[in-house]
Formats: structure tokens, sequence, C-alpha cells
């Protein structure tokens, strides 16, 4: 008798179905329109194949331009992922496996495992596999040999990549991408080099010496701003380096003049090349030593933070600026009292003051103990003008809450005991059923009856038992409300939950004002404490 195989067969998904298909492209190098145009063809060679196949339709294409295959977290790769858990696509389409992926093992892990659980099919055409095809276990072995030698091969480019740029770099040559502010890139004699450019070098020079002149860098950064100077960002896109007509002049932010301040390129010579210095050794060490010095202060700073947490911010989410809307972002300082102890000092400011363009908002701010002091007096003003008694009022509230509890459960036992009277009667009913008493119809009929009855218990103990969930919740909300009213009305630290459950929003103007919008209005306090105090 023969020998039958053990393997297991797996079982092939007609390919008469409709499939919705997704194609992938990745190209790992950016930049010009050639390299576009791979990624074009890519698209294009798996549409060609589509077109011969009735049964797919096209739902997406996705690509990676600039990113290694070694590494599967790719935007396009992940928004094809994304859209395949969605059941969106269930085919996808590459032109080879070196685009779907290099690394063999995220590669594989896709191919024999993820994808076949998810019952998506992948095509490569190039390389003639397809996973809802009759398969051979050479076809597998052909498929992991496949997969090695494309990570073999990003491998090797990788290596010869950085080899290259260490060649170019030991010549001379600028192996960086966007030259930094203040110079130009050109092509000398085959190498990449950097040049000044006359304008641009001349604002790196300015801001180089402001910063030794004293100025900070919010005061040079709004200095630029006044005088019109577009930010590296915008005079790469415009070639502009002042705001001509019609061009909106956007602020520098206290990170890009940083970054200009410590890039090291501004000395001239760089492992990368050696190319003309803006600002010179001398002066870049004292801007260096300067920075220095701020961030041993800092560190000091930080130290002392580091020791004593942040404390939690109450007012956030209700407190605004007056003027323009926005929230109100909290500042702490460290604070030296007379006898030499460090405190945590909070005020609130509005972020939009410190801009600079169309934007900014007036200058504004307050401190927490300010804030605390005009909170709690307006809370008081509120209370005396209805005479409420606060500690009486959750006395009185929680007692009515007890009362009413108390109905809800005596109904409930009513309920049960009604409900064990009607499954004794059931039981009564079959008895006398079994004994002659009662005929088949008269049975059925009484059964039905009782069984409604007992449905309908049933129906009204749920509603009770909900009843009194909700009521719990309810007073354990309102008695939160009432203790934060006695909280606010001695002389306590505010909380948080006090805070909101009292005031809905609070608006700090330019002149001085607060405006404080309650959570609560005082006639409904007045009519709570009329009806929790009617009964005495």
């Amino acid at each position: 008798m023969a020998r039958t195989s053990k393997k297991k067969k797996t079982k092939q998904i007609p390919l008469s179905r409709h499939f919705s298909v997704g194609i992938y492209a990745r190209l790992s190098v950016e930049g010009t329109e050639r390299k576009n145009e791979s990624i074009d063809t890519q698209i294009a060679i798996a549409k060609q194949y589509m077109k011969e196949h009735p049964e797919m339709e096209l739902y997406d294409c996705y690509t990676d331009l600039g990113r290694t295959g070694t590494n599967f977290k790719r935007e396009g790769f992940e928004r094809m992922m994304q859209d395949v858990r969605k059941k969106r696509i269930d085919c996808v389409i590459v032109k080879d496996l070196s685009r779907f992926g290099r690394n063999h093992i995220e590669a594989g892990n896709y191919i024999q495992k993820i994808f076949p659980f998810m019952g998506v099919r992948l095509i490569a055409l190039t390389d003639g596999i397809d996973t809802f095809a009759p398969k051979s276990s050479t076809d597998e072995i052909a498929l992991n040999l496949k997969n090695l030698i494309n990570e073999m091969y990003a491998r090797d480019i990788a290596k010869k990549v950085k080899s290259s740029r260490r060649s170019s770099q030991e010549q001379g040559s600028y192996t960086g991408g966007i030259p930094p502010y203040g110079y130009r890139a050109e092509w000398v004699d085959g190498k990449k080099r950097l040049f000044s450019c006359p304008q641009t070098a001349k604002i790196v020079k300015e801001m180089y010496a402001m910063y030794l002149a004293g100025k900070n860098m919010r005061q040079i950064a709004r200095e630029l701003y006044q005088r019109e100077i577009h930010r590296p960002g915008v005079y790469r896109k415009t070639g502009h380096v002042y705001r001509q007509q019609g061009e909106v002049v956007e602020q520098w932010s206290v990170g890009t003049v940083k970054s200009i301040l410590t890039n090291p390129v501004y000395m001239g010579g760089l492992v990368q090349g050696v190319h003309e210095p803006l600002v010179g050794e001398e002066v870049f060490s004292r801007v260096a030593a300067m920075f220095e010095k701020s961030a041993a202060t800092f560190a000091n700073r930080n130290a002392y933070f580091s020791k004593t947490p942040l404390e939690e911010d109450i007012y956030a989410g209700v407190l605004f600026c007056g003027n323009c809307g926005k929230q109100m972002a909290r500042v702490g300082n460290a604070k030296r009292l007379s006898s030499g102890d460090m405190v945590r000092h909070y005020s609130y400011h509005c972020p939009s003051s410190r801009r600079l363009d169309d934007l900014r908002c007036p200058a504004k701010s307050i401190s927490l103990g300010v804030l605390d002091k005009l909170v709690k007096t307006a809370l008081h003003q509120q209370f005396a003008l209805v005479d409420l008694c606060p500690g009486r009022l959750v006395k009185e509230y929680e007692s009515q809450a007890e009362e009413q509890k108390q109905k809800i459960r005596r109904k409930m036992v009513l309920c049960g005991r009604q409900q064990e009277s009607g499954k004794k009667r059931g039981s009564e009913l079959y008895r006398k059923y079994r004994l002659g008493s009662l005929s088949l119809e008269e049975f059925q009929h009484l059964k039905k009856e009782n069984e409604k009855s007992l449905a309908q218990m049933a129906e009204r103990r749920e509603e009770l038992q909900h009843r009194l969930d909700s009521m719990e919740h309810t007073i354990k909300e309102q008695g939160e409300f009432l203790r934060n009213l006695i909280r606010c009305t001695e002389k306590t630290k505010l909380t948080k939950d006090a805070i909101h459950t009292l005031i809905h929003r609070i608006d700090v103007y330019t002149d001085n004002r607060v405006k404080i919008i309650f959570a609560f209005h005082m006639n409904e306090l007045f009519d709570r404490s009329y009806i929790l105090g009617r009964g005495r």
C-alpha cells in the first residue's frame, strides 16, 4: 500500500472571488524627478496587471519615498496596514519583494503569518509570487531565499553609502542635506561645497553680536520679526530674506535662534569640509560659554524643582484669557524667601501675549495667590446673598436622600415577595393539573397569566434597582457639591474638585479685571435649601 504524505495542505481561496487591492510602492532615496518616476513606474506596472484581472478593484495606492526597506515603520506602509485591519483591502500588490521590505524576518512574518491569518493576498509581480496560488515546498524555500538576499543587499548598500559619505567628507565635500541658514551649497569639481550667502550670513553675524551684547533669544527673535526678516523655512520657500509686498512675516521661534547660535558649522572648519567661517572660533566659544553658564543656572533651578514636585493645577480648564479666549498657561518659578528657603511660586499668563505677529494678545498675568483670594471672596459673597449654611444643607440633604432610598428598598422587598408568591402559584397550578383539578386548557391559560405577572414583577424590580443606583450616583454628586461649599466657606485650601464643581469659567482681562462665571445659580441653591428644610 502506497504511503500518503502527512504534510498539511493549505486550503486555497478560489481566485474567482472579488479583491479590493492596495498597491504599495517604495523607494529608499529621496530627491529628484527621476526617482519620483520610479515610484510611478511601480504603480503603473501593478495597474497594468490589474487590467488583466477583472476580479480586482483598486482601493488606494500607498507610497514611501526615501524610506529604507529594513524598517517596516513607514508612513505609507502603516497606512496600508491600517486599511488591511479595517477590511478595506484584502489584496496587496508590489512590483517585487524588495519593495515590500528588506528585513527577511519581518517580511517573512507578514507573508507567511500575518497576511494568511487576515485572509490577505500578496502578489509580487516580477518575482512571480502569489500567496493564493498553489504552493510547494520549493516555493517557500525560494521565498525565504529572496527575502534573505534582499536584506543582505540592503546591508551591503548601507555600508557602501556610509563609506561613500565618509570618503566625501575626507575629501572636503559637504554631505549634509539642506545648507545651514547663512550658507548655500554648490558643486565644484565633483564636490559639494558650502559658500556664504551675503544677505543671510550678515543676519547670522548680527544674531551672534546681539547675544554677546546681552540680548536673550526671545529678544533676538522679536527684533528679527520687527525687521521683517523671514525665518529660515520661509526664506527657503520664497528665496526672499526680507518680506516682499504681499508676503506675511512669520515670527521666529526661540528654538530656531538657539539652533543657529549653537551650530558649530558657523566656525568654518568641520569634518564635512572646510568652508568660510561666519563668526569665527573665538566668537562661537564666547557664545558657547554664555550658554553653558545659563545651563548651569537652569540646572540648579531644576535640581530644586526635582526635589519639589509640581502641585496640581486646580484652575486647568476653567481659567481663560478674557481678550483672546485662549486657556491661560501656568508658569512655576523658584522663589527664595528671606530665610533662604526656596519655594515654588505660580502665576498664569496668556500664551498669545508672547507672540510677535498680528495674533499677539495684550500682556496679562495673575499670581496663584491673588487668584485664590479673588475666588474665595466671590464665593463668600455669593453664599452670603441667600444666607446659606452649607453645613446644615449637607445634613438635611443626606437625611432626605436616605429616606428616599429606604422607600425604594421597601418597594423592592415587596416586589421580591410577590415574585416568590408567583413562583409558588406556578407550582400549585402544576400540582392541580397533575391531580386532574385543572384541564390542560385551563392550566396553560393560568400558567401564561402567572408567567406574565412574574415577568412584570421582574421588570418592576429591575426598574427600582436602576432608580436606586441612579439615586446613589446623584447623592454622591450632590453631596460632593455641598461639601465643596463647606470647604470654600471655611479658610481652607481650594481644591480642583471644588473649583470645577462650583465654577464654570474665569476670564482674566488686561485692566486687572477678573470675571467669574459660577456653575450654579443662587436661586437653585435657595430652592434646594427650602425643599430640604421645609419638613422641619
